[in-house]
């Protein structure tokens, strides 16, 4: 049962306000109407109005059933009232509504059934004091008032029962909120200890742009980047800036619509900070739940120390290729000199020229690989495959031949590619050396053949060698990466020469990629411009 609409006097305030303008009536439409009996009866319903006053300012929750004396003694004090002019005021009778319905509703149906009785009190003492019962007519007029109050107390009732179930059902609804938003509560401040614990940068945005949550890294680098208004931009404001085709005007709404679009799937290395500067390799994820976008995921991973390390490794591979070239160009030009003079020791001149050129190679390498993607400048040159396939299947015939090893060559197209032939053939060298490196000795042959696609002209080297697993088809091209076979079979090499062939490809707009081969072996794909 509802405590709190027991100590609660509203109901009484009500009735007491209608006691007193049917007493005000009363008097002055007849000032003998207005009796002791009736004055008690009003000063009854003003005196429990006074007292359920007093106990709603104490406001007790427990133990109120008592409280159902005030509504049963409030119907009989409405008896006189009632008497006093219920032949010019019909509307007096209305009174016992408040005290009744405050019964059905707030307490116990068999205390509401003794309130529907007491309400034949005030028709039972009238048709008593006229004539007494005399037949159905003055039966029935006892009796009518208390079966409609019986209807209305059985309303009120059930509106109270319902309302009961309703608050039940809320609380159990509000209890099981709280609950879980205490666990919401623990779950975020637990994530976000997480992710300002990381050394990573973390910022999540909503659908609109707007970040809901930025980490303490990612909160720093937005500081840093120069954004006043971190909650209108955000993180996601300085990786949107990192893109030179963004506008001025653009916003991270605008962001999230790119990244929607697919413009960030690959990861992005952004530069910011002046000095000391600061690099980060950004990965940006759409965030789904329910099947639907709800917004974006920002990750930002520190590379600065990682970048300046491969700066560092850089200038000291292309000052040590440098300082290695030149004392080797003055052996070469020596070893020219003697073989030029007819020198008797010709084989041993011709061994260090050998030499000293295989070392110049492995030095133009080192320096190759000390020049980062930024430093290759584009270059021009035109040049017909296949005379060039030709030539570096030459330079590679020996070490083949060596190992038992052929190399045939398909058919060539006749369109130039925009390459210059120099490029060309350092790049089909360094694929062909591979093939034949990685093909086991007496393995199979090795197969380059070229084609037009489009406006594309595409050569492929195809060993039957060992192969390569995915993982390491996606390091091939990185500096000094060496698969674990090259390690095994004591392979010699350096691991920079795709890394050196893929760049120099990039610099003429041209790609290298590996595919594995059919069925064993690894397929080199050189796709050029023509």
């Amino acid at each position: 049962m509802i405590e709190r609409s027991r100590t609660q006097p509203y109901a009484q305030f009500v009735l007491a306000a209608a006691s007193l303008i049917v007493v005000l009536i009363l008097g002055t439409i007849d000032s003998e109407r207005v009796t002791p009996l009736l004055l008690a009866g009003f000063g009854v319903i003003v005196l429990s109005t006074a007292a359920m006053t007093a106990i709603w300012l104490v406001q007790p929750s427990r133990h109120t059933g008592w409280l159902a004396v005030v509504p049963l003694l409030q119907i009989v004090a409405c008896v006189p009232v009632r008497d006093a002019g219920v032949d010019v005021l019909p509307s007096a009778s209305m009174l016992i509504i408040f005290p009744l319905g405050w019964l059905a509703f707030a307490f116990p149906p068999a205390l509401a059934a003794a309130g529907v009785l007491l309400t034949a009190l005030g028709p039972l003492v009238q048709v008593l004091a006229t004539s007494g019962i005399q037949g159905v007519q003055d039966i029935v007029s006892i009796l009518a008032l208390p079966i409609l109050s019986a209807f209305v107390a059985v309303t009120v009732g059930i509106i109270a029962r319902h309302l009961a179930r309703m608050r039940e059902t809320m609380q159990g609804v509000s209890t099981e909120l709280e609950h879980a938003m205490r666990l919401s509560g623990r779950d975020t401040a637990m994530l976000r200890a997480t992710l300002d614990a990381t050394d990573n940068a973390v910022a999540v945005f909503g659908s609109d742009g707007r970040p809901i949550l930025l980490n303490a890294v990612a909160a720093e680098i937005s500081g840093r980047s120069g954004i006043d208004d971190v909650d209108r931009d955000g993180f996601a404001s300085l990786i949107w800036r990192a893109d030179p085709s963004m506008p001025l005007e653009a916003t991270s709404a605008d962001f999230v619509e790119r990244v929607r679009s697919g413009d960030f799937a690959a990861p992005r290395t952004v530069e910011f900070g002046g000095d000391p500067r600061r690099v980060m390799q950004v990965i940006v994820r759409p965030v789904v739940a329910g099947g639907d976008e709800v917004g974006i995921v920002i990750v930002g991973q520190d590379v600065t120390e990682l970048v300046n390390a491969v700066e560092v490794r850089d200038r000291f591979l292309s000052t040590v290729g440098h300082e290695f070239r030149t004392p080797l160009t003055v052996i070469l030009g020596h070893t020219d000199i003697a073989l030029m003079n007819g020198s008797p020791e010709t084989e041993r001149w011709e061994a260090v020229e050998r030499s000293a050129e295989r070392l110049l190679r492995l030095v133009e390498r080192l320096i190759a690989a000390g020049q980062t993607t930024r430093d290759v400048e584009a270059r021009s040159g035109a040049s017909h495959v296949g005379p060039v396939v030709k030539h570096a299947v030459t330079e590679v015939a020996a070490r083949a031949k060596e190992r038992g090893i052929g190399i045939q060559i398909g058919a060539m197209p006749e369109r130039a590619a925009r390459i210059a032939v120099r490029d060309l053939a350092s790049i089909l060298e360094e694929l062909l050396r591979n093939a034949v490196e990685f093909t086991r000795v007496d393995g199979g042959d090795v197969v380059v053949s070229a084609h037009e696609d489009g406006r594309d002209i595409v050569v492929t080297v195809a060993d039957e060698g060992v192969g390569m697993t995915e993982q390491e088809r996606v390091h091939a091209f990185e500096r000094f990466y060496r698969a674990p076979y090259a390690h095994d079979a004591a392979i010699p090499g350096t691991g920079i020469g795709l890394s050196n062939a893929a760049s120099l490809a990039e610099a003429y707009g041209a790609s290298v990629s590996l595919e594995p081969h059919t069925p064993r072996g690894t397929v080199a794909v050189l796709r050029l411009p023509s």
